[in-house]
């Protein structure tokens, strides 16, 4: 589990819009109701005990690193 999120950290740092729209849909992808993100925290629950403290972690990381870039290329 946790080498995808691992895909999508690299997915997300390697990631350079060209316009506004590939942004929102970036944005979208990951911070929406239907996003990545979401799905993930939903899974948390199916998630071993002895496993949650990492996955939540892993999980917080790709979270703040979208939020960072979504900002970042908004104010560029």
């Amino acid at each position: 589990m946790n080498k995808a999120i691992d895909e999508h950290l690299r997915a997300v740092a390697e990631f350079q819009p060209s316009n506004a729209e590939e942004l929102e849909a970036f944005r979208l992808r990951y911070l929406g109701k239907k996003g990545v993100l979401n799905d993930l925290f939903a899974d948390f629950k199916s998630v071993p005990n002895e496993e949650k403290k990492e996955y939540g972690r892993v999980v917080n990381q790709l979270k703040n690193a979208v939020e960072s870039a979504v900002l970042r290329f908004k104010s560029e």
